[in-house]
């Protein structure tokens, strides 16, 4: 194998270990936006914190959702270019 064959395997891991890194912060912000709300408003149960994060963990799924179907409609779109390429080279 050729360092050309691993590319794609190392640009697949990438992306997709972003997308945890992009959930974790997506949360954490959702987090601390409710602990400033709560501390902000003074709240004695912290609401706002619940919320925040609940919103966030739904703003996160989203976007891993549309990331993941994004990333594997180009991997499809790259398999089928390369079967396109393969039967025309054949006789």
């Amino acid at each position: 194998m050729s360092t050309s064959d691993h590319e794609p395997k190392k640009s697949a891991y990438l992306k997709y270990s972003s997308l945890g890194f992009q959930m974790a912060i997506t949360i954490g912000l959702g987090a601390w936006l409710g602990t400033y709300l709560d501390d902000k408003y003074k709240t004695e149960t912290p609401v706002y914190t619940i919320v925040c994060i609940l919103v966030s963990i739904a703003i996160a799924l989203y976007q891993i959702i549309k990331e993941v179907i994004n990333l594997s409609k180009e991997e499809d779109k790259k398999k089928s270019h390369h079967e396109q390429k393969s039967t025309q080279k054949r006789p």
